[in-house]
């Protein structure tokens, strides 16, 4: 791209540094124009690794530089919706760390000002870019499964019992619903191409660290269609995708991202049959769909999603485990 679009970074996460920043320097789409931290040190450590021309030891010096016309924001969960409607206001585009914010009140309030400055506001549901989900869709879509009958999606990890870890603080919007929970949750929905009706959760909490640390949960989507899944902090690492139909099955064995250079998508209908799909890197398309979204070049993939959309059902989730009853949507 002649115009590269300047983006900025809101802070040094271990995602930014890990995934997003090298993902960043594989397109020709976005230059790394500024990082940002509450220590200088540090945004001009990440800046130098990364080549970055400007490091700013607050997150406002960053939205005041003329140059920088998209963030990503990368910061714990409880400070979303306060950064990015700043950023906003200062009219630069937002890319924004999954959970958008900490219920469907707070991002509904962040897309009615992102409306009202006339910039965009995303969700950093990479995963969605991925080709191996992309290629699922499509299947599901084009009717190789009949009507969808069930789905599971899975996502879980052991993290290690540290009380410095956001993950575990709830008050920064700790907890594995937010953090791998939501992944679940928005698989689902987009398989299903509808929104749940209503939604049954059970979680388990931590008494020390006062998060839920993993949980069970099930969604109806009417027409005789149910997603379920699990997810935690307290089991072994996995990411998984089942969708069930009336002529067929589809397994992501690989998960959503996969593993490696290619994803196996395994299709039982009236024949078995293991689809290889090629991987791209998940992070720079979805870094790219921003860019031509800023430049014109096309609208943004996800675009029109109601941002308290996937939050509505994880607030539901919530509601229900408290219940002990299934919550309306």
């Amino acid at each position: 791209m002649e115009n590269p679009v300047r983006w900025g970074v809101m802070g040094c996460a271990n995602i930014a540094t890990s995934r997003v920043l090298p993902a960043m320097l594989q397109t020709d789409k976005a230059e790394l124009w500024a990082v940002a931290s509450r220590t200088l040190e540090k945004a001009e450590n990440v800046a130098e690794e990364f080549g970055a021309r400007e490091a700013y030891g607050s997150y406002e010096d960053l939205l005041d530089d003329p140059e920088v016309e998209v963030v990503y924001i990368p910061l714990p969960n409880h400070i979303h919706k306060r950064w990015s409607i700043a950023a906003l206001r200062a009219g630069i585009h937002v890319l924004c760390e999954k959970p958008i914010a900490l219920d469907a009140e707070e991002a509904r309030e962040m897309q009615e000002v992102a409306k009202a400055n006339d910039r965009f506001l995303l969700e950093a549901f990479m995963y969605r870019f991925s080709p191996v989900v992309t290629r699922a869709i499509e299947l599901v879509r084009d009717g190789a499964l009949g009507d969808l009958r069930a789905m599971h999606s899975t996502f879980s990890f052991v993290i290690e019992d540290d009380p410095t870890n956001i993950r575990l603080q709830p008050e920064t919007g700790g907890g594995a619903l937010y953090d791998v929970g939501c992944y679940c949750i928005n698989v689902l929905r987009m398989m299903a191409g509808r929104e749940p009706t209503q939604a049954w959760a059970t979680l388990s909490w931590s008494e020390e660290h006062e998060v839920d640390m993993g949980g069970v949960g099930m969604l109806d989507f009417g027409a005789d269609l149910y997603g379920t899944f699990d997810t935690g902090f307290n089991a072994s690492g996995d990411n998984y995708l089942r969708v069930v139909g009336t002529e067929g099955v589809m397994e992501l064995p690989d998960g959503v991202l996969g593993r490696g250079e290619e994803a196996m998508i395994h299709l039982s209908t009236d024949d078995e049959e293991e689809i290889v799909v090629p991987l791209v890197d998940a992070y720079m398309l979805e870094l790219e769909d921003m860019c031509d979204a800023v430049r014109r070049v096309s609208a943004p993939k996800f675009g029109d999603e109601p941002l308290d959309a996937n939050m509505r059902v994880i607030d539901a989730c919530y509601v229900s485990d408290a219940s002990g009853f299934g919550e309306q949507l």
